[in-house]
Formats: structure tokens, sequence, C-alpha cells
């Protein structure tokens, strides 16, 4: 991980540039195995030839668990996999320099943060 790129205190900050959205992605999932969650990508938005203007990338348990009728008496308890944690970095690109920069950044958690081991990796393409 290019340490560069983050704050003095080890977190990611507004303003960082990446050289291309792939560059941006690679870096956050890298700073959020390092801090212990999973990512996945969330929003894309495309202009008419198809360059992406902008890209959200989500914690995985983003969201909320929609109820249904056989879960008044579920067979077995899980544990529960969205909490609705609104952790995110949002990249948007300046055509001026045509490099991402991060627009949009919230770090805090409403769960846990743990990667269990054995478990699948929560990105979503």
């Amino acid at each position: 991980m290019d340490c560069s790129k983050l704050a003095e205190d080890g977190t990611l900050e507004l303003g960082i540039e990446y050289n291309g959205e792939e560059d941006a992605y690679k870096f956050y999932n890298k700073y959020t195995s390092k801090m212990d969650f999973s990512v996945r990508k969330d929003y894309l938005n495309k202009d008419k030839d198809g360059v992406t203007m902008s890209r959200r990338y989500s914690c995985c348990k983003k969201g909320v668990k929609r109820k249904y009728e056989g879960d008044m008496m579920p067979k077995r308890a899980r544990a529960p996999t969205k909490t609705g944690c609104g952790a995110k970095m949002v990249i948007v690109l300046f055509r001026r320099t045509m490099k991402y920069r991060v627009h949009d950044l919230v770090l805090e958690h409403n769960h846990e943060l743990h990667i269990e081991t054995g478990s699948r990796p929560c990105v979503v393409v």
C-alpha cells in the first residue's frame, strides 16, 4: 500500500487522486483489508461515451435485510449480514486532469470490524 496517500494517522482523506478507477478500487480494497472490513462496488455513473464519471465503494454490510414470511420461525438463527453501515468512498472524475479524486468519504462503521476467516469476500461487481 502506498502510505503517501494516507493521512498522518493512517486514514484516508478527501482530495486524494488516482490515475484510474481500478487504481482507486485496488487502493481502497487494500486499505479496507488492513482495517478489517470488506468493500463492494456499489454505484456507477457513466457518461454517454461509457467513461466512468463517478463510483461509490461501500462497506459490505451496507443495507438492511428484507423481512420475509419464513423469518418469523427460522430453522436456525444466523448472524446479521447487513447492518445499514454507511461507510463509503466516492470518487469523481475531473475532466481537466482526467484523474479520479475522492469526493465523499465516510469512515465510521456501525458494526464491529473484522473479516471472518474462511468467509467469502463481499465484493460485488
